[in-house]
This record gives C-alpha cells, structure tokens and sequence, in this order.
C-alpha cells in the first residue's frame, strides 16, 4: 500500500509465500470508526482502499486524521470476500455508525452461521424443549436429519447394555431431537439422537426415551446445513451414553458444506471444527487430517451429494437388511448365499457355506438337490475399501475362484447400497 502520513499505527503480519489477496481495516483512533475491505494484489502495491463512503474519503484525505491500519488476513481472493460478509455481517456494518462501510459485503456462498447456531445449541443444552419421555416405536419410525458419517455398531451395543443394566430406564440418555414439521410432507425429523434410538430399541427393556421438540416456527429460516451444524454441536457435549463427534462426523460436516460451495480448508469450516472440539488447524492436527480426508472424498462421485449417509451395514437397521438380501438369494433354486465386509473377504467362510448346505443321502433321497450357485453379498466399510474391492480385491478373488472352485459351483457377487440419502432411515435394497 501507498503510505500516507495519517497513517500513524501499521500492523501488518508477515504475508505468506502466495496468495491471492488480503483482508483489510483503517480504524479512525479519533472516533474509533472503522472501515473494513479487501484487495486482490500485493500488499506492497500502491493500492488503498476502494470505498465510496464520503466520510471516510475525508477523513483518509485529511493529513489530520489519526488512523490505524491492519492487515487481518491473507488467502484467496474469494475466501477474503467470504471473510469480509462474514465479519460486516456480525456487526451489521451497513446501518452501524461504528463503521464507514456501506454494505454487508457479498457472500460467495452461504455457510452455516456459526453464531446463530450456538446461541441455539446452548438453549437445547440448557432442557429448553425437553418435553419429557416418548414410546421408543414413534422414534424408530422417524426419519432422520443424519449428522454423523455412519452408524457406529459398538456404540449402539453400549446403549443396549446401559438400558439393559438399568432395566429399560433411560433417565442418563441424552434427549433425542426432534425438528417438528421439518420432512418433505411436514413430518417430524430427528436431528439428533440415532445412536439413543437405535441402541436402546435393542433393549429388551426400554419402553420410552426422553425427547426434545422443536417447534417449526423456532427453526423454519434454519438451513438444513445448520440444523446438521447444530446436531454435530450437540455431539460436542460429553454424556454417559453419548457418543461424541469422531473425525469421521467431522470430514461430514466438511462434505456437506462442499455441497453447498463452501470449499473444503475454508476458514469457517476450521472455525466450526474447532467449536466441535477438534486440535489443530489447516496444516497440522486433527483438523488437518479432517481437511485432507473431506478433499479426498469430495472427489467422489458417490459422496458429491448433498446429505450422503454411508450405509453401516454392521449396524441397525441396516443389517437387517442385508442378512434379508442373504436370505433373498438362498431361496433361489440350487443356490445359497453368504455376506461379508470387502475389507475382510475369507474364501474360507464360502467354503465353509458350501459344505454346510451340501444334502446328506437321506435328504436326497427326500428330493433334496444340491446347491451349484452361491452369492455373495458384499457390503463396503468405507468409500476407500469400495474403491479397493472394485480395482483390486475382487478381480483378484474371481481369478483365485476360476481356478479352485467354479468348474464346481457358479460364483456371483452382489454389492449392497453404499450410499443414501441422510432424510432418511429406509429400508430400499438396490443393487450398487
């Protein structure tokens, strides 16, 4: 920037390697005003504002003038234009008499407001729309705003044992969210609480659950991407039988905004991990780790999607649906079936299935026929194992197969559904 001599306090960090433009203020240390801008260039071009605020075109024409210049942040151009909306819009700068900026900025796209969502947060944490215990079947039967990246089995096995060990009381269970009115047809929507329902549904005990409503009106101008923000807030907080957010749920908050346009190492997308309780930053950490897994994903045609959930098939109520896939394909003439992980496929267990359904002689004399044909129902742990299995497991498999035991048996697999919507906790079987 040029340097003028009203310019009497400078803080200017020092730049980074490369960058494409720089988040800027002039405080006026006379009445405390100020004005905030962006650049695209070089801090050390001639460059000095681009205001079109009369006052504060004196005020920076008036060799008088005490003013304070601050450089607030370096980084893509689009990234300070994003700042910049968000920063005039916390304060309202537009109709503040405490800055000279005549708009709010222009957003590039719309993030979560981080602030807004707090605020509501801590009135869910403080029981503000707690309204008592509920029959666990009207939750089960609920679709659900899914914020977390899957089901976690292990999780919901704690749940049941807890509920068990308590005989079906569920008093330590954090309250399960509700968004009334929020589903396509105006139904209810759970935003929180899957693991509570689906963990203390097991329970041979549990009866009821405790709940917390939200009326439509108190969250109707929330974005959906906020009402997930809000859930993954709510993870935040430590609980008996809560699971709080892994890194997983956190590359999911990243991917969701990335459907929204919110690029991946964004700086609200670090600001909301570490209101989430993550270490670290852009460049180290578990942040950074979050950040490189979020950007590897993104790249994913399955996963560009707003609202993806990946479908844990060790976990309710999913499993449930492939062992009903199992028993689909068993029922085939001369033919049975077997399920397991792409990450751990045993040419043991289709060995051992094959003898197990091989008739004695008394069953074929009753009519019974051999099995010649097994299926194997495969289901993918994660993007990374589908990925590996398509390029190299299963290939691999069907030449290991073509040269033991297809001159015997017909050997086919069948892919479960990685992927669904996160509206939803439906049942659909189609083939990947």
């Amino acid at each position: 920037m040029a340097q003028c001599s009203n310019i009497v306090e400078n803080v200017i960090a020092p730049p980074p390697s490369s960058y494409e433009g720089y988040l800027y203020s002039y405080t006026n240390l006379t009445t405390n005003q100020i004005y905030l801008g962006i650049h695209k260039g070089s801090v050390n071009d001639d460059y000095n504002h681009s205001s079109t605020n009369v006052e504060f075109a004196e005020v920076f024409a008036d060799l008088k003038s005490q003013l304070k210049f601050e450089v607030l942040n370096y980084g893509d151009y689009s990234e300070m234009q994003q700042l910049e909306n968000t920063l005039l819009k916390k304060v309202d700068a537009r109709k503040n008499p405490l800055y000279y900026n005549k708009s709010n900025g222009f957003p590039i796209y719309n993030q979560p407001d981080l602030d807004k969502c707090k605020a509501f947060a801590d009135r869910l944490n403080a029981g503000d729309f707690n309204v008592g215990k509920e029959p666990i079947g009207t939750h089960t039967s609920m679709r659900a705003l899914q914020v977390r990246f899957k089901h976690d089995a292990a999780h919901q096995k704690i749940i049941k044992e807890k509920v068990d060990d308590a005989l079906g009381n569920t008093d330590k269970c954090f309250p399960v969210l509700t968004w009334e009115g929020r589903g396509e047809d105006g139904e209810d929507l759970r935003g929180d609480g899957n693991h509570t329902v689906w963990g203390a549904s097991m329970s041979k005990h549990c009866i009821d659950i405790p709940v917390m409503r939200v009326p439509y009106e108190l969250h109707k101008d929330f974005s959906n991407e906020e009402l997930r923000a809000i859930g993954n807030l709510l993870n935040k907080r430590p609980d008996i039988i809560k699971k709080e957010m892994d890194p997983e749920d956190g590359v999911k908050h990243c991917l969701d905004n990335y459907e929204v346009g919110v690029p991946c190492d964004s700086t609200s997308n670090i600001d909301w991990l570490k209101a989430f309780g993550f270490s670290g930053s852009s460049t180290k950490g578990t942040i950074n780790t979050i950040i490189k897994k979020a950007q590897a994903e993104a790249k994913k045609s399955d996963m560009k999607k707003s609202g993806v959930l990946w479908k844990n098939y060790n976990a309710k109520p999913h499993h449930q649906e492939m062992l009903d896939m199992v028993d689909t394909f068993s029922r085939l003439p001369n033919t049975t079936s077997v399920y397991m992980s792409s990450l751990k496929f045993s040419s043991d267990r289709i060995l051992d299935r094959l003898y197990a359904t091989k008739p004695t002689e008394a069953k074929k004399a009753m009519g019974v026929e051999e099995v010649n044909k097994i299926v194997i129902v495969i289901h993918h742990s994660t993007p990374e194992a589908e990925e590996n299995w398509k390029l190299n497991v299963q290939p691999g498999w069907m030449n290991i197969i073509k040269y033991t035991i297809k001159d015997d048996f017909e050997v086919k697999f069948f892919e479960m559904k990685t992927t669904e919507s996160d509206l939803s906790e439906d049942m659909t079987v189609e083939a990947a």
